[in-house]
Protein backbone atom coordinates (compact mmCIF):
# COMPACT_ATOMS: atom_id res chain seq x y z
CA UNK A 1 0.00 0.00 0.00
CA UNK A 2 1.11 3.50 -0.76
CA UNK A 3 1.80 5.71 1.61
CA UNK A 4 0.55 9.37 1.83
CA UNK A 5 3.73 10.59 0.33
CA UNK A 6 3.95 8.21 -2.10
CA UNK A 7 0.42 9.22 -3.47
CA UNK A 8 0.95 12.77 -3.39
CA UNK A 9 4.47 12.51 -5.71
CA UNK A 10 2.62 10.01 -7.93
CA UNK A 11 -0.01 12.79 -8.00
CA UNK A 12 2.05 15.34 -8.96
CA UNK A 13 4.07 13.19 -11.38
CA UNK A 14 0.72 12.37 -13.52
CA UNK A 15 -0.22 16.10 -13.29
CA UNK A 16 2.98 16.89 -14.70
CA UNK A 17 3.23 14.41 -17.28
CA UNK A 18 -0.41 15.60 -18.27
CA UNK A 19 0.16 19.06 -18.30
CA UNK A 20 3.07 18.36 -20.18
CA UNK A 21 1.55 16.51 -23.21
CA UNK A 22 -0.54 19.00 -23.19
CA UNK A 23 1.65 21.92 -23.55
CA UNK A 24 3.28 19.67 -26.20
CA UNK A 25 -0.01 19.20 -28.22
CA UNK A 26 -0.97 23.50 -28.12
CA UNK A 27 2.80 24.03 -29.10
CA UNK A 28 3.59 21.92 -31.46
CA UNK A 29 6.44 20.07 -30.18
CA UNK A 30 7.37 16.77 -29.54
CA UNK A 31 6.93 15.29 -25.95
CA UNK A 32 10.52 15.17 -25.26
CA UNK A 33 10.87 18.61 -26.63
CA UNK A 34 8.20 19.81 -24.43
CA UNK A 35 9.64 17.96 -21.27
CA UNK A 36 13.18 19.45 -21.81
CA UNK A 37 11.80 22.70 -21.22
CA UNK A 38 9.48 22.14 -18.76
CA UNK A 39 12.41 20.12 -16.79
CA UNK A 40 15.03 23.48 -17.27
CA UNK A 41 12.07 25.94 -15.88
CA UNK A 42 9.84 25.30 -13.01
CA UNK A 43 7.22 27.06 -12.48
CA UNK A 44 7.77 29.81 -9.81
CA UNK A 45 6.29 28.05 -5.95
CA UNK A 46 4.91 30.86 -3.45
CA UNK A 47 6.61 30.39 -0.01
CA UNK A 48 5.33 27.37 1.87
CA UNK A 49 5.66 25.17 4.92
CA UNK A 50 8.32 22.03 4.31
CA UNK A 51 6.85 20.13 7.71
CA UNK A 52 10.24 19.50 8.38
CA UNK A 53 12.51 19.99 11.19
CA UNK A 54 15.19 20.29 8.76
CA UNK A 55 13.64 22.93 6.14
CA UNK A 56 11.21 25.17 7.51
CA UNK A 57 9.96 27.08 4.69
CA UNK A 58 10.91 26.72 0.66
CA UNK A 59 10.00 28.79 -2.65
CA UNK A 60 11.20 28.90 -6.45
CA UNK A 61 11.38 31.67 -8.70
CA UNK A 62 11.41 31.40 -12.28
CA UNK A 63 13.70 34.21 -13.66
CA UNK A 64 13.77 34.15 -17.38
CA UNK A 65 16.48 31.62 -17.99
CA UNK A 66 17.34 30.35 -14.83
CA UNK A 67 15.70 29.63 -11.73
CA UNK A 68 16.45 30.23 -8.13
CA UNK A 69 15.37 27.39 -5.60
CA UNK A 70 15.40 29.12 -2.00
CA UNK A 71 14.72 28.21 1.73
CA UNK A 72 15.36 28.76 5.38
CA UNK A 73 16.73 26.27 7.07
CA UNK A 74 15.09 24.87 10.45
CA UNK A 75 17.22 24.89 13.50
CA UNK A 76 18.14 21.49 13.19
CA UNK A 77 19.95 21.91 10.04
CA UNK A 78 21.87 24.80 11.31
CA UNK A 79 23.91 22.59 13.49
CA UNK A 80 27.10 20.88 12.99
CA UNK A 81 26.60 17.62 10.65
CA UNK A 82 23.17 16.99 10.37
CA UNK A 83 21.71 14.71 7.98
CA UNK A 84 22.70 17.21 4.82
CA UNK A 85 20.99 13.78 2.35
CA UNK A 86 17.50 13.99 4.56
CA UNK A 87 17.38 17.50 4.66
CA UNK A 88 17.65 17.38 0.85
CA UNK A 89 14.87 15.10 0.42
CA UNK A 90 12.52 16.94 2.50
CA UNK A 91 13.26 20.11 0.05
CA UNK A 92 12.67 17.98 -3.07
CA UNK A 93 9.24 17.17 -1.45
CA UNK A 94 8.47 20.68 -0.25
CA UNK A 95 9.04 22.43 -3.58
CA UNK A 96 9.55 20.86 -7.38
CA UNK A 97 12.91 21.82 -9.30
CA UNK A 98 15.33 19.81 -11.77
CA UNK A 99 17.63 18.13 -9.94
CA UNK A 100 20.49 19.32 -11.11
CA UNK A 101 24.18 18.46 -9.88
CA UNK A 102 24.66 22.62 -9.40
CA UNK A 103 22.07 23.00 -6.74
CA UNK A 104 23.01 20.15 -4.70
CA UNK A 105 26.23 21.00 -4.60
CA UNK A 106 25.53 24.71 -3.37
CA UNK A 107 22.92 23.03 -0.76
CA UNK A 108 26.04 20.85 0.43
CA UNK A 109 28.32 23.77 0.50
CA UNK A 110 25.58 25.67 2.62
CA UNK A 111 25.20 23.10 4.96
CA UNK A 112 28.83 22.86 5.83
CA UNK A 113 29.87 26.57 5.68
CA UNK A 114 26.71 29.05 5.86
CA UNK A 115 24.25 26.79 8.05
CA UNK A 116 23.82 30.11 10.29
CA UNK A 117 22.48 31.87 7.12
CA UNK A 118 18.78 33.13 7.70
CA UNK A 119 17.96 32.14 4.04
CA UNK A 120 19.83 29.71 1.65
CA UNK A 121 19.45 30.38 -2.37
CA UNK A 122 20.39 28.07 -4.99
CA UNK A 123 20.87 29.20 -8.63
CA UNK A 124 20.33 27.18 -11.54
CA UNK A 125 23.14 28.82 -13.78
CA UNK A 126 25.61 28.26 -11.87
CA UNK A 127 28.10 25.73 -13.16
CA UNK A 128 28.91 22.46 -11.40
CA UNK A 129 31.46 22.63 -9.35
CA UNK A 130 31.96 18.70 -7.69
CA UNK A 131 35.61 20.54 -6.32
CA UNK A 132 33.88 22.81 -4.61
CA UNK A 133 35.05 22.07 -0.95
CA UNK A 134 38.42 22.35 -1.68
CA UNK A 135 37.77 25.81 -4.00
CA UNK A 136 38.23 27.72 -0.91
CA UNK A 137 34.76 27.64 0.16
CA UNK A 138 35.33 30.85 2.54
CA UNK A 139 36.36 32.71 -0.35
CA UNK A 140 33.06 32.15 -2.96
CA UNK A 141 30.82 31.51 0.05
CA UNK A 142 28.87 29.05 -2.03
CA UNK A 143 28.91 31.53 -4.86
CA UNK A 144 30.82 30.30 -7.42
CA UNK A 145 30.83 31.00 -11.22
CA UNK A 146 28.35 33.82 -12.23
CA UNK A 147 24.62 33.98 -11.65
CA UNK A 148 22.00 36.34 -13.35
CA UNK A 149 20.60 35.62 -9.93
CA UNK A 150 23.32 37.62 -7.90
CA UNK A 151 24.45 36.75 -4.95
CA UNK A 152 23.34 33.87 -3.12
CA UNK A 153 23.93 33.57 0.95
Amino acid sequence: MFSTTTATRSTRRLALAAATALAASLLGMGTATAQEHTAQLPPDQDWRSCGSLLINKASVQNEGDMFKVNLVPGHALRVPHPSVGVAWGDLRNCVTFPNEDTLRQQFDCHAAFARKEKEWNMESDRPSNPGWKSDNPQQHQCNWGSSDGGGSS
